[in-house]
């Protein structure tokens, strides 16, 4: 498969870096990558067509930042993935407020680049590929799982909480659990399994979602669920639990 990425950077040593690694990624994964660069956020939204797949912007970039970028970008181009490269990681939490998919901090390391990029293919080759069959009481709506954050059942219906807004279906959590456990989602509580793509942070039994959403995790189900989760992420993001 061939991605299309887009860097846009400042720095010569950092998209140097960020070529070298997606390279590097390639050849270890058999992925091929057309790479376009651009030093100045405004070089890419001039005339800009939605042909890319993947965008890495820095945040504190000459003319405009990158997270006002992100929002012009955004009226253009929905479908995008975009990842945040910073300093500083506080700029980038607020990523959510457009749908950026994850950010990577400087000095940019390699596993965590991989890991993330990896994500960011599964959402491309894999997530989209996998749509899920909605039972409504008037019908089958069809979603694609990689557009879920979460699922919540009350009073026998299940809610598919996306991003384009909640789907509301007949169905059981145990099933579901079973058919998505290996499609990346974790049950944080009886009630809610989650898109583990989503996930942000835990603070004691709250989960925080990169959307600013927050889950409750039922205590019974805590420890296998953080399993779960530190399986997912492998990486040195601190997952915040205390």
């Amino acid at each position: 498969m061939a991605i299309h990425v887009a860097i846009v950077e400042d720095e010569e040593d950092a998209v140097l870096t960020l070529k070298n690694y997606l390279e590097r990624f390639s050849k270890e994964n058999d992925v091929s990558f057309t790479i376009d660069t651009f030093s100045s956020p405004v070089l890419l939204l001039e005339r800009y067509k939605p042909v890319y797949d993947i965008i890495y912007m820095d945040i504190q970039m000459p003319d405009i930042n990158g997270m006002e970028a992100a929002r012009r970008l955004r009226t253009l181009d929905e479908q995008v993935l975009l990842i945040f490269v910073t300093n500083l990681a506080q700029y980038a939490i607020a990523g959510y407020e457009v749908s950026a998919l994850d950010y990577i901090l400087k000095p940019v390391q390699y596993y965590s680049f991989a890991l993330k990029l990896s994500r960011a293919v599964w959402r491309i080759d894999y997530g989209k590929k996998v749509p899920i069959d909605i039972s409504t009481r008037i019908g089958t709506v069809r979603i694609n799982l990689c557009d879920v954050k979460y699922i919540e059942i009350q009073d026998h219906l299940l809610t598919y909480h996306t991003f384009d807004g909640p789907y509301s279906g007949l169905g059981t959590m145990n099933k579901l659990e079973k058919e998505l456990g290996n499609q990346g989602f974790a049950r944080c509580s009886s009630s809610c399994l989650v898109n583990l793509a989503c996930a942000q942070r835990v603070k004691g039994y709250t989960l925080f979602l990169k959307t600013g959403e927050e889950l409750r995790i039922s205590q019974p189900r805590k420890k296998r669920f953080m399993q779960l989760l530190s399986q997912y992420t492998a990486s040195d993001q601190a997952t915040g639990e205390s």
